[in-house]
């Protein structure tokens, strides 16, 4: 049912009367109108009103409210959440912004735009969850100092958290100053939304499962990265390298951890980022505004990665991981599988604290053995020069003990077990007159003192 714009004051009396609904398609326009006639701010555009609400008497249009997504990074809303980069990416969708509220002027009258306040903030979530699939747990707005006080917020229970910094976001890629802060008001939906935001290990309904918007690592160490990454060749033609092979590689490698797993993901992790965050990975400014970074675009992605050898990567990303850190002399090879069989991990880590150092990974299962050599490949020669190195059984393997002692001078601890009869036999021949260390009795008598069975640890 079309409402009708107020045409004069409403009695005191009749504020029990109003009542609040979402806009119907035909009080749209309506409602619009009053904002920008009204409004100091006007109308928002489409992209900005996801959700608008009418408070009516009757069919009369008392007061409009429109809702949007949350400012992307606000300081107060994050020290009051007790968020971190990270929980703020994955938890944002559950944050919804008032970002206009008009009490008609012909209506204004005490205690009715808390009255409004109220009832839009009861019906928000079911509004909100029929239109986005997610249920917000928080509120938040922006009231101008120098224009209100922002009464009315605070009588329909909203906090007042702080002032913003003065920001404004322009082309979606980087902030302006524009010297006039506001102040930012917050309001929980639920009665435990502060707790349940800001606790990391909650699952929330609506909650981003992958963080992108955050670096996973400090800034320097993303610029580390992507200088080691420049050793790889680019496959491009020169007329195909807008954007830095190295940047794109780090970018890559960094989304990878923060749980990419399509070209998709890769493409908005970049697009996520803030600009100094992309500069620090490599990126150039655009030609005509060194405050604007672009990124790549999706089909940029597919066709550096369809070129691109993984050898090289490898070998770039393992010599950056060993440069950061110093081998112990106990070392592991580890292999695991991730998820029902989403990936391939092996691991070259401390055999006394576990602690990975260097790793390589390969969708799908069964790939232990082969990322193992690719993994002992891609060290650069001597690394693990004196290091001693052990594994399970899986990696009793002539090649990969070749490459361990005589091309990286190791020292490897073999495991054995029963099942691998050919080279426990010929363990057993070659060692029947020694008695090496952790060797058990041979259930051959011929063969006592021999190795069959010998399980040397791997830590």
């Amino acid at each position: 049912m079309k409402s009708q714009t107020m045409t004069e004051m409403m009695p005191e009396w009749a504020l029990g009367e109003v009542t609040l609904r979402e806009a119907q398609p035909e009080e749209i326009a309506a409602a619009l109108a009053a904002l920008q006639r009204e409004h100091y701010l006007g109308a928002p555009g489409p992209h900005q009103r996801d959700l608008v609400q009418v408070a009516v008497r009757g069919e009369q249009l008392v007061a409009v409210l429109v809702w949007t997504r949350a400012a992307r990074k606000l300081a107060a809303r994050e020290a009051w959440v007790g968020w971190d980069p990270r929980t703020r990416t994955r938890r944002l969708p559950l944050v919804v912004q008032n970002n206009r509220f008009l009490v008609l002027g012909e209506a204004r009258q005490p205690n009715l735009a808390s009255r409004v306040l109220g009832l839009a903030v009861a019906a928000l979530p079911v509004q909100w969850e029929q239109r986005t699939k997610t249920a917000p747990l928080l509120a938040e707005t922006f009231v101008d100092p120098e224009r209100y006080a922002g009464t009315c917020y605070k009588a329909a229970g909203w906090i007042e958290v702080g002032p913003t910094a003065g920001f404004g976001r322009h082309g979606g890629d980087y902030y302006v100053e524009h010297a006039q802060p506001k102040t930012l008001w917050l309001r929980p939906l639920t009665a435990e939304a502060r707790e349940r935001l800001r606790d990391p290990g909650a699952v929330l309904t609506g909650e981003k499962r992958r963080a992108f918007g955050q670096l996973p690592v400090p800034a320097k160490t993303a610029t580390s990265l992507a200088e080691a990454l420049r050793a790889v060749a680019d496959p491009r033609t020169a007329t195909g390298r807008q954007f830095p092979l190295h940047a794109l590689l780090a970018s890559a490698v960094l989304a990878l951890s923060c749980g990419a797993r399509t070209v998709s993901d890769f493409f908005r992790f970049v697009q996520e980022l803030s600009a100094a965050q992309r500069r620090a990975l490599g990126f150039r400014s655009a030609p005509d505004n060194p405050w604007r970074v672009p990124p790549p675009g999706e089909g940029c992605w597919r066709k550096v990665l369809a070129k691109l050898p993984p050898g090289e990567l490898t070998k770039a990303v393992v010599a950056w991981q060993l440069a950061q850190t110093t081998l112990p002399p106990l070392l592991a090879i580890d292999g695991k599988t991730l998820h029902r069989g989403l990936a391939t991990l092996v691991t070259l880590c401390d055999a006394m604290t576990g602690e990975p150092l260097v790793q390589v990974a390969k969708c799908g299962q069964g790939h232990e053995k082969t990322l193992a050599h690719a993994l002992v490949e891609a060290l650069p020669p001597g690394t693990l020069d004196g290091a001693i190195v052990g594994g399970d059984a899986l990696y009793a393997d002539m090649t990969l003990v070749r490459q361990l002692v005589q091309e990286q001078g190791a020292t490897t601890l073999v495991q054995l077990k029963d099942n691998q009869a050919l080279v426990s036999a010929r363990a057993d021949k070659q060692l029947a007159d020694k008695a090496p260390p952790f060797s058990r009795p041979s259930s051959n008598p011929a063969m006592a003192g021999s190795t069959s069975g010998t399980s040397a640890p791997s830590a």
